[in-house]
C-alpha cells in the first residue's frame, strides 16, 4: 500500500497532490468528471480511491493508462456532453485560463454537477504580491508572461485569459457555484519578500471595497477582502478553490 502511494505521488503534479488532499474529506464512490486531465494522473488517483471517473480532453490521445477512468474527446469552450446533475465531483486543473468563454464554461459545470456536489478548480494566481508588483512595472502579471501571439493560435498551451481571484469568484458565484475553501500549491519566495506590503494592501483594498453601495455585495466584499489576504492568495503560486453547487437552479 505504501509503495502504491509513493508511486502515485511521483506521478501527480504538486497542484494535483494539493487538490487530492482537499478532496480527502469527501465520501468516495460517486461519479467524478475531470476536465482537461492531461496524462490522467489525477483521474487515476481518484479512481484508485473509489470514484467512478470520466475524463474529457481535447487531446484524449495524451491520456496515459486508463486504470478505470473513461476518457472522452471534447472542447471545454462548447457545451459538455452530459446530462444535468450527472456528477458528484468535478475537477479542472489549470484549464479555465485557456478558455474563451469562461462564464459559459462555469454554467456548464453547474449544469452537470448535482446539487450539493463539489468542484475543485485551479488556475494561476496572478494576484500574489510578486505578480502585482510585476504588473505595476511591466503591465503584465506573472504566469501570463506576455501577450499571446496575434499571428499563431494555440489556446491549449497559451494562457489566453488569466483571472484575478475576484473575477474567478464572480464567475463561479453568479453561476451557482459557491466557494467553500481557498488554497494554493506553493508559497512563492518572491512574494514572501514582499510581506511588508500586506497591511498596506489590505488597507487600500478594504477602502476600495467599502465604496460598494449594495448591502449584500458590501457583505460579500468583506469576505473577498479576507480571502485575497490569506497566505494562499497573497503569497501562493496557484489559486485552488473548492466550491459547492447550491440547491437552487444553476445560473439563478
Amino acid at each position: 500500500m505504501a509503495d502504491k502511494a509513493q508511486a502515485e505521488a511521483v506521478k501527480l503534479s504538486r497542484i494535483e497532490r494539493r487538490v487530492l488532499a482537499l478532496l480527502e474529506g469527501l465520501p468516495p464512490g460517486g461519479r467524478a468528471l475531470e476536465l482537461a486531465p492531461g496524462r490522467g494522473a489525477l483521474s487515476r488517483a481518484l479512481s484508485a480511491r473509489g470514484w467512478n471517473v470520466t475524463a474529457l480532453d481535447f487531446h484524449p490521445e495524451n491520456f496515459g493508462p486508463r486504470d478505470g477512468a473513461h476518457i472522452l474527446r471534447g472542447d471545454l469552450d462548447r457545451p459538455l456532453p452530459f446530462r444535468e446533475g450527472s456528477f458528484d465531483l468535478l475537477v479542472c486543473c489549470e484549464g479555465i485560463e485557456h478558455l474563451e468563454h469562461q462564464y459559459a464554461f462555469a454554467r456548464e459545470l453547474a449544469r452537470v454537477l448535482r446539487p450539493g456536489g463539489r468542484l475543485a478548480l485551479t488556475t494561476p494566481n496572478i494576484c500574489n504580491a510578486a505578480s502585482r508588483l510585476r504588473f505595476v512595472l511591466t503591465g503584465f502579471y506573472s504566469l501570463s508572461v506576455r501577450p499571446s501571439s496575434e499571428f499563431s493560435r494555440n489556446r491549449f498551451i497559451e494562457h489566453i485569459y488569466c483571472l484575478t481571484f475576484w473575477q474567478l469568484r464572480h464567475i463561479l458565484h453568479t453561476t451557482g457555484l459557491q466557494i467553500e475553501r481557498v488554497s494554493t500549491d506553493h508559497i512563492r519566495r518572491s512574494s514572501l519578500a514582499l510581506a511588508p506590503l500586506w497591511p498596506l494592501s489590505r488597507w487600500f483594498t478594504g477602502g476600495a471595497l467599502r465604496s460598494e453601495e449594495e448591502p449584500r455585495q458590501r457583505e460579500a466584499n468583506l469576505e473577498i477582502l479576507r480571502q485575497m489576504h490569506t497566505a494562499a492568495l497573497f503569497f501562493g503560486r496557484t489559486t485552488i478553490v473548492l466550491a459547492r453547487r447550491g440547491e437552487s437552479t444553476y445560473g439563478a
